[in-house]
């Protein structure tokens, strides 16, 4: 997982919070023997397991550390065509649960709009472009002059996605949603550039 992403970068695309999904890893998923100071770096298939328990604990199912473990294992493992662990199981789109209780659970659905910011976060350069020309070479959204920092600024300042629709209609609902993954990223360190300010009508 070198490669992968931060925890406050994987929190940013699961709406979660950095912290508590940092101490969940390594608190119940992490190997034993693993250093608890490495960084922590997540691949999709990590996300995936993070957004399944949050999807069933809304559902009212709350899992033990031991049945967190066998779903990690089951959700991180590339299945030939079915992989178990324990009384979880997945294939063919579902994560299924056999014992007194049985039941399953769509992955697709979880699966399709996660991998959707994951390659928005991921591959921006289809919705971003930097011109010396345009902005004095503030990233912009591709095919307009509006600084992504000013629609980022907007979301973290409670600005509603509705407004900011009304406000900038020529951004597309990709745009906004790669703004709003921006808006739940801390900010870099340092002193920030100073971006355009321009007022809402």
């Amino acid at each position: 997982m070198a490669s992968g992403l931060t925890a406050a970068t994987g929190a940013a695309l699961l709406g979660a919070d950095a912290r508590l999904l940092a101490q969940e890893y390594r608190r119940v998923l992490a190997p034993p023997g693993s250093a608890s100071s490495a960084p922590l770096r997540l691949g999709f298939r990590e996300l995936l397991y993070f957004q399944v328990v949050s999807s069933l604990s809304a559902e009212g199912l709350q899992l033990s550390p031991a049945q967190k473990r066998e779903v990690f294992r089951v959700l991180t493992v590339k299945p030939q065509r079915q992989v178990a662990q324990g009384e979880w199981s997945r294939g063919r789109g579902e994560l299924r649960k056999t014992g007194a209780v049985p039941f399953s659970f769509d992955l697709s659905g979880v699966s399709r709009d996660l991998r959707y910011r994951y390659r928005l976060h991921r591959r921006p350069d289809a919705l971003v472009e930097s011109d010396p020309a345009i902005c004095s070479g503030q990233p912009v959204f591709r095919g307009t002059r509006i600084p992504v920092a000013v629609v980022v600024e907007q979301l973290r300042s409670g600005v509603s996605r509705s407004e900011l629709e009304a406000d900038f209609p020529h951004l597309s609902h990709q745009a906004l949603d790669y703004a709003e993954i921006q808006a739940r990223l801390p900010k870099p360190p340092g002193r920030p550039r100073r971006p355009l300010n321009l007022q809402r009508g």
